[in-house]
């Protein structure tokens, strides 16, 4: 039975041909809806297999890909060839994979996160079997919700990072539930993947402190972004919710040029200014009230502050 909602599953026992690389490639264009050129390599002795099954979470998808040894490309002619404005944020569950980002390699393993973009040039190399999910965002979405993602293509996320530890629990816990999900679910978990995918685009302009400093200066900001839409968000919150002192909190931010407040606030308006921009037919006041503003006149003078326009105008 064909999944509900525009969901695709595709195994290469599905596909008509004898070429073990035509029939991945095939599995592939079912699924990721762009070009690779693809070859499977097994060693000798070897079987290879490959699956693919794909979620539509509003604009965005999920997809998980599960194969054996192989390698793939996407040049000037499989950009050419597809449509070139999509952004993945590609989690390996297991494996590891060698990739090239326009010459850059990266060696990704287990629990490990990274970006691409399929306008630009790159390659993917597997040595045995591999299971990994990606989460691909529409580019005029992501540039909106996330601008700056691009200085983030190609940089890998450790197993350690806390960016990574977010998206892979959020994908993990998500892929049991997923295919039961109706529309209106499937959106809500798109704003909040869309959350998450700004977080992780959130870290690429902290500065370079001492390693435990950074690392609780990326956990305090992933929890301000998965967590605005709580009109109590506070620096008391935080602090609690990340088992630290208000001092330690504040002092984190020394080295940055916002305090912690300012950085709420600044996440909080990105999110309005976005909506806004989408146009869903929302009034300014609901918006607003979604993410965390409750004073109006407040909100309309930080927006223009920030902005230059009035909230109105973006609509």
């Amino acid at each position: 039975m064909q999944p509900a909602l525009g969901d695709v599953s595709c195994d290469l026992h599905d596909v008509e041909t004898a070429n073990l690389t035509e029939g991945w490639r095939e599995v592939l264009a079912r699924t990721y809806t762009f070009a690779f050129a693809v070859q499977a390599v097994p060693g000798p002795g070897e079987a290879f297999s490959a699956s693919t099954s794909r979620w539509r979470l509003g604009s965005l998808a999920l997809v998980q890909t599960v194969h054996d040894r192989g390698n793939g490309r996407r040049g000037p002619a499989e950009i050419a060839a597809s449509d070139p404005d999509l952004v993945g944020l590609l989690y390996m569950r297991r494996g590891a994979i060698g990739m090239d980002f326009e010459g850059k390699p990266v060696v990704l393993r287990a629990g490990e996160l990274v970006m691409w973009d399929t306008a630009r040039r790159g390659g993917f190399a597997t040595f045995g079997r591999v299971d990994n999910q990606t989460l691909i965002v529409p580019r005029e979405r992501l540039v909106i919700e996330a601008p700056g993602y691009e200085t983030m293509v190609g940089q890998p996320f450790r197993s350690d990072h806390p960016a990574a530890r977010l998206m892979g629990s959020f994908l993990g816990s998500l892929m049991p539930v997923v295919s039961s999900l109706d529309v209106a679910a499937r959106d809500a978990v798109a704003d909040a993947a869309l959350d998450i995918a700004r977080a992780v685009v959130g870290t690429r302009d902290d500065p370079q402190p001492q390693p435990q400093t950074a690392a609780q200066l990326v956990a305090v900001r992933l929890y301000i972004d998965t967590n605005l839409r709580n009109p109590s968000l506070s620096p008391a919150t935080i602090a609690n919710a990340n088992a630290i002192s208000l001092r330690t909190l504040h002092r984190l931010f020394e080295c940055t040029d916002d305090t912690v407040g300012a950085v709420i606030r600044k996440r909080r308006l990105s999110r309005c200014h976005a909506d806004l921009l989408r146009g869903r037919g929302e009034s300014v006041s609901a918006i607003a009230y979604r993410w965390g503003f409750r004073n109006m006149s407040f909100f309309s003078r930080v927006f223009r502050e920030r902005y230059g326009v009035s909230d109105a105008s973006c609509r």
